[in-house]
């Protein structure tokens, strides 16, 4: 098999429960999804059909999930425990409340909340149904970054805090992205790895290398999200994008002039690729190119024209009109 061939080892994969046959929905949930494959005893808290529908996307030895459950619990039992994982699982309630039942104590973790979970602990998690996001890393890549490893037993982290806000916010990016580029997996490991150890409290010296790498990294491509999703608002400003990162408008231009760019530039580009794929659309066919810039974020139709000859080397008109033929 050559390079171009193999499967991307990033790639998005997916379990639902709605794949499985009705009569054997339960069994093969149990016993191969949970025992096999993620290594849990799971079981169903309530009377009703059993829901698990979530995605999961590795990235090198850390790996990020997603998804939706009803009312379960998932146990990590002394049996279990022969495999040797000393993971350490960021469990992250969106909706739903999940608690930890260990070492004959409880804690428990609402909506915003983390609580945090190590794989080599015997011990029991008891989720309502909900929308859940995990974080999953080795042990030996929190332990360089956070003091007194073992302190994370039984952990729940409050809702709020800088750090676990930027790492939630940059797992959901990296799970909303087609692909994650090969050269940059290891930088994004060592990222969502630095955003953890912050979240849990990163030692004086891996919080400056957290400031630089991880922190800085999830700030610029939330940055990005937002442009993308904004940018066809022609109110759409800096101050917004910063005032939602809890960040100066300052601090926007200096991340994004690391990039050698800035921030009008990528708004520019991203609306006038709004509006070019607007043109080639044939829905839009009959729709008013002076209508199709409006939409696209542009106040100004003889400033979108120029802009957008500039950028493409031919006009609106040349575009939609080779689109059509």
């Amino acid at each position: 098999m050559d390079a171009e061939t193999q499967p991307d080892p990033t790639a998005l994969s997916r379990f639902s429960t709605h794949w499985l046959p009705a009569p054997h929905r339960m069994e093969i949930w149990r016993e191969v999804f949970g025992r096999e494959v993620i290594r849990l005893d799971m079981a169903p808290l309530d009377d009703g059909p059993i829901l698990y529908d979530a995605a999961f996307r590795a990235i090198g030895p850390a790996s990020i999930g997603l998804g939706v459950v009803s009312s379960i619990s998932c146990e990590r039992t002394r049996q279990l425990l022969s495999d040797g994982n000393d993971d350490i699982i960021l469990l992250i309630p969106i909706d739903g409340t999940v608690s930890l039942e260990q070492r004959g104590s409880e804690v428990v973790a609402r909506s915003g909340e983390v609580l945090v979970r190590r794989s080599d602990d015997a011990g029991k998690t008891l989720s309502s149904e909900g929308r859940y996001m995990t974080v999953t890393l080795p042990a030996r890549a929190l332990e360089r970054r956070v003091s007194d490893i073992d302190r994370l037993t039984m952990t729940v982290l409050p809702h709020g805090t800088e750090g676990l806000g930027l790492l939630t916010g940059y797992a959901r990016l990296l799970m909303s992205e087609e692909t994650i580029a090969p050269e940059t997996r290891d930088l994004v490991g060592q990222q969502l790895a630095d955003l953890a150890g912050v979240a849990l409290g990163a030692q004086r010296d891996h919080w400056v290398v957290a400031e630089q790498r991880g922190m800085k990294a999830a700030r610029l491509r939330a940055i990005h999200a937002a442009i993308r999703a904004g940018a066809a608002d022609e109110g759409f400003s800096i101050g917004e994008v910063a005032a939602g990162l809890r960040i100066s408008p300052g601090y926007v231009r200096k991340l994004l002039a690391g990039e050698g760019t800035r921030f009008s530039a990528l708004v520019l580009e991203r609306r006038l690729q709004l509006a070019h794929t607007a043109l080639t659309d044939p829905a839009l066919a009959r729709h008013p190119i002076s209508a199709i810039a409006l939409e696209a974020g542009f106040g100004d139709i003889s400033y979108f024209n120029r802009a957008f000859r500039k950028r493409f080397d031919v006009t609106p008109g040349d575009i939609r009109a080779a689109a059509q033929g």
